[in-house]
């Protein structure tokens, strides 16, 4: 894994546009952005976007944890976002965590033959 993978700058901001500063004053350096509770939901999934379009990896850090069934569709949202990794609460049981796997795995198999076909 190269070096700027390993560091994980938090944007601990509700502003899109200060975020999408803070990824440009530290590109050069880091590789993956956290974008948690505060920034996604003063600004949607397109802060997302806007940092994937700077060519950088996201962590989503929403900590999700609910049923199994909505655990597993938010990680497939977060999936179709692009994002590198996100995380969920173990709290949740096993159910939900394989149920979580589960999806994202099937999202992820059907993404690849997609791409393959094309």
């Amino acid at each position: 894994m190269p070096w700027k993978e390993k560091l994980i700058i938090a944007l601990d901001v509700s502003d899109a546009k200060r975020a999408l500063d803070i990824v440009d004053m530290l590109g050069d350096y880091v590789g993956v952005f956290k974008v948690g509770f505060e920034l996604f939901v003063a600004t949607g999934p397109n802060v997302v976007e806007d940092i994937h379009r700077k060519g950088k990896m996201v962590f989503l850090d929403l900590k999700f944890h609910d049923i199994p069934n909505t655990v597993s569709r938010a990680a497939m949202a977060a999936a179709r976002l692009g994002v590198y990794m996100f995380n969920l609460h173990t709290s949740g049981g096993i159910e939900m965590m394989k149920k979580c796997r589960d999806a994202v795995r099937m999202y992820a198999q059907k993404r690849i033959w997609q791409d393959l076909k094309l």
